[in-house]
């Protein structure tokens, strides 16, 4: 349900742009290439990987691991599987299977929608020309993709959702509730997100996976959340970054986690 509602949200955004657009008279770039199925599929990464992504891997793990902690199902699990790390491995390869799928609904839903608004409303794209190059929103290397920029998007998003999931695992194992999950496990991404305009933002997570993804300024104030992000220079170190966070979340989750049995070593 909530990966149906993050392809509708997609879709209704990517609308309201090429409407706005076309009432302009032309469409930016970024909004006219989403009619071509490889720029839709990384448009739905770019999402999965921000605001839309953080939600749905908060849900997954709330419903996934929070509920069968707090009901008991975790530690009975565990009398017949007792390595962490492998109940650990399984839910997460399923989760990471899941967010794969979102991601490709939501890009075939998003290119169907815009394909549709360009036969309704077809309006000319701007030229490349009509920006300023030097700007650090990236809008030049924003318009087309191609098919393997699309698929690396999808990685560097699931990467991100990795993270995220790890961070809720975290969540999950220390609260022991459903409705903390929730809240630790996607709180502390929104309430530090405003600390982007400062200068410890490159130093924070959020400024690596937009780093990672290469999020376009424009695009960002309708179709994500990590907003005013400056791009650096090396995408790869925000990767190795991302993925160190995910390995270190991952480990301590499953610390927390073999804690959590029904029987006792006394027993």
């Amino acid at each position: 349900m909530t990966g149906a509602l993050l392809a509708v949200a997609t879709a209704a955004a990517g609308a309201r742009k090429w409407w706005g657009g076309a009432a302009f008279g032309y469409q930016h770039p970024t909004v006219a290439a989403l009619v071509e199925p490889a720029s839709a599929l990384r448009a739905a990464a770019w999402q999965s990987a921000t605001l839309g992504g953080l939600l749905l891997a908060t849900v997954i793990v709330t419903i996934g691991v929070a509920q069968f902690i707090e009901s008991g199902t975790w530690g009975a699990l565990r009398l017949y599987e007792h390595r962490t790390y492998v109940l650990y491995g399984r839910r997460l390869c399923a989760a990471l299977g899941f967010l794969a799928v979102v991601q490709v609904v939501n890009g075939l839903t998003l290119w169907i929608v815009m394909r549709g608004m360009a036969v309704l409303r077809p309006t000319p794209a701007l030229p490349p020309n009509a920006f300023d190059a030097g700007s650090a929103s990236g809008v030049l290397d924003a318009g087309s993709a191609d098919w393997g920029e699309a698929l690396t998007a999808m990685g560097g998003a699931l990467l991100g959702q990795a993270l995220y999931l790890s961070v809720g695992w975290c969540a999950a194992a220390f609260l022991r509730n459903s409705i903390g999950t929730l809240a630790l496990g996607a709180g502390p991404w929104l309430v530090t997100a405003p600390l982007l305009l400062l200068p410890i933002g490159p130093f924070l997570p959020h400024a690596w996976i937009s780093n990672l993804m290469a999020l376009p300024g424009e695009a960002q104030y309708s179709f994500y959340f990590w907003v005013q992000v400056s791009p650096q220079p090396s995408p790869g170190v925000s990767a190795a970054l991302v993925a160190v966070c995910t390995v270190a979340f991952a480990l301590l989750a499953q610390l927390l986690l073999r804690s959590e049995r029904v029987l006792r070593p006394i027993d």
